[in-house]
């Protein structure tokens, strides 16, 4: 790697500047591991930063792009180097938050309490009962939007013995467990992928010089994102139609055997997890509004919109996520089975601890991202473009590469950290480019975040080396293989509707809300005309 970097140091700048995210592609391809990837190409840029020298590479890495990551930048003062700038509050939130909800997750699963939910073996005909029972799984999964690993591994031990019990296959479980797992984590507004993916898109759309805060381009992309929304609309209408595509037709349902691991426990009571979730979905928005305060800000009542959105926009998020995270913890630990309180700690740290891989994930890629714009990586791939793809057009491609990303690496939280540092800030060298007006660039930005969300959650759902995939195949007691198998021609049906009808309806100009009701017609044509069919 340090002598293909020396060499790239003889090559012209816009050459140089495209290095370390295609050695960062590379690394993560062959190796499937994001973190080595993300390492190595921050490395590389530092070391080109760095003009070949070592030495100065490893203090280019650490002190002018992993300190401001945490602390901002250091001045100097009378000789002397002074306490830092300021603190990065969203990217030090965002990693305090994500363990917090990580506890909360595992408090959760081990207090039994949603569980209860698919407690029924129902009545009547076998095909009703099955139908029952996987809408309430999908509607447990859509419930548990918390975190998409944690969720696929709670609903699919909890709905495993269940499914065998009723005679489904355990392919369609994990089709389903899987679908509603991390696509429903990543359009979420709280969720432990919300902190990441502020912070990137924070970072990204820093040199857009839009007025629009970050939370808020996320709530724009929500509605853009097609290929979460097209997945999760999609299994609902195979759940209601039985709609049994290719290999999934083929499978049949395993013997009843033992009960997966944990789900033999006694189910606890419903409203020990209910109440937690209530405070979590109430608690982050209302500290979010009465945290915002300082010079200028009304009084909090009356409660108006104008005064919603503009804490929204504030810098209270990063506070009001760790505060009403950190409540909602104490309510699932307060309400945790008083005959295993001794548990909690147990749990909640390793939980947490679940997600220590991830956020390191999170930091390199930071790092990456603040190599990249020192660099000048989007601005050369800006020009490299040119106008050979019209900017209405480029949500589409980064669609189209971030699933191949994510398939290749099998790794979503990767590609998202890959994809966005280019992704956002290639569009405003494309606008100048092309002359796009900034409303323009304003209307795109949108498109942009959800077309790289989008396309790292189809690697979750199919990637044979993504996490998610090889969790819910353990979960529900297939082999990764299977699933894989089974649950890929879903996930290209989806990726095809989210491309077609929606980001190249967007390159055409039509409004975002016509391409997604047109999308979801088209999923619910195919399903109402196929569904039916297999077992």
């Amino acid at each position: 790697m340090f002598l293909l970097t020396f060499g790239v140091l003889a090559l012209p700048e816009g050459v140089r500047a495209m290095w370390p995210p295609v050695l960062a592609l590379v690394v993560v391809f062959a190796t499937h591991r994001a973190g080595l990837g993300l390492f190595l190409g921050g490395l590389a840029g530092c070391l080109l930063l760095a003009g070949g020298h070592p030495p100065g590479a490893a203090a280019t890495w650490s002190a002018e792009h992993l300190w401001p990551a945490f602390f901002g930048t250091w001045t100097l003062a009378d000789g002397a180097a002074a306490l830092p700038a300021k603190w990065n509050a969203w990217h030090l939130g965002a990693l305090v938050f994500t363990l917090l909800l990580g506890a909360f997750a595992a408090l959760l699963e081990r207090g039994g309490g949603l569980r209860v939910l698919l407690r029924s073996d129902g009545d009547g005909p076998l095909a009703a009962t099955q139908r029952r029972f996987l809408t309430s799984v999908f509607g447990l999964g859509l419930l548990c939007f918390f975190d998409g690993l944690a969720n696929a591994l709670m609903v699919g031990r909890v709905a495993r013995p269940i499914a065998d019990r009723i005679r489904i296959p355990r392919a369609f479980l994990a089709y389903l467990v899987d679908t509603t797992s991390s696509a429903v984590a990543c359009v979420a507004f709280i969720s432990t992928w919300i902190s990441v993916q502020l912070t990137l898109i924070a970072d990204g759309s820093a040199s857009l010089g839009l007025d629009t805060p970050a939370y808020l381009l996320f709530l724009q992309s929500i509605p853009r994102n097609y290929y979460c929304l097209f997945a999760l609309f999609l299994a609902f209408i195979a759940v209601r139609r039985n709609w049994r595509i290719g290999p999934m037709a083929r499978r049949e349902a395993a013997p009843p055997g033992e009960d997966a691991p944990g789900s033999a426990d006694a189910p606890g009571r419903l409203w020990r997890a209910l109440v937690p979730l209530v405070v979590l979905v109430l608690g982050i928005p209302l500290f979010y509004y009465f945290l915002h305060r300082g010079e200028g800000v009304p009084p909090p009542f009356p409660v108006t919109a104008a005064k919603i959105q503009a804490a929204l926009g504030s810098n209270s998020g990063p506070a009001a996520f760790v505060t009403g995270s950190l409540l909602a913890l104490l309510a699932a630990a307060a309400l945790f089975p008083p005959a295993q309180w001794r548990l909690v700690p147990r749990t909640a740290l390793r939980g947490a601890a679940q997600l220590l891989p991830a956020l390191g994930v999170l930091v390199l890629a930071w790092i990456l991202g603040s190599v990249l714009g020192a660099l000048g990586t989007a601005g050369q791939i800006a020009n490299m473009l040119g106008n050979g793809v019209p900017i209405r057009a480029f949500p589409a491609a980064v669609f189209l590469f971030g699933c191949l990303t994510s398939f290749v690496s099998g790794t979503s939280w990767g590609t998202m950290a890959l994809l966005m540092p280019l992704a956002l800030p290639t569009l405003g060298p494309m606008a100048v480019a092309q002359d796009a007006p900034p409303e323009v660039v304003a209307q795109i930005a949108p498109a942009v975040i959800a077309a790289v969300f989008g396309g790292a959650v189809f690697g979750d759902h199919c990637s044979p080396f993504s996490d998610t995939t090889i969790v819910s195949a353990l979960a529900c007691g297939i082999t990764t293989t299977e699933h894989t198998v089974t649950q890929l021609p879903y996930a290209l049906i989806a990726a095809g509707t989210a491309l077609a009808a929606g980001f190249l309806a967007d390159a055409l100009g039509l409004s975002h809300w016509l391409a997604l009701g047109a999308g979801l017609l088209v999923l619910a044509a195919l399903g109402w005309r196929r569904g039916g069919l297999g077992p």
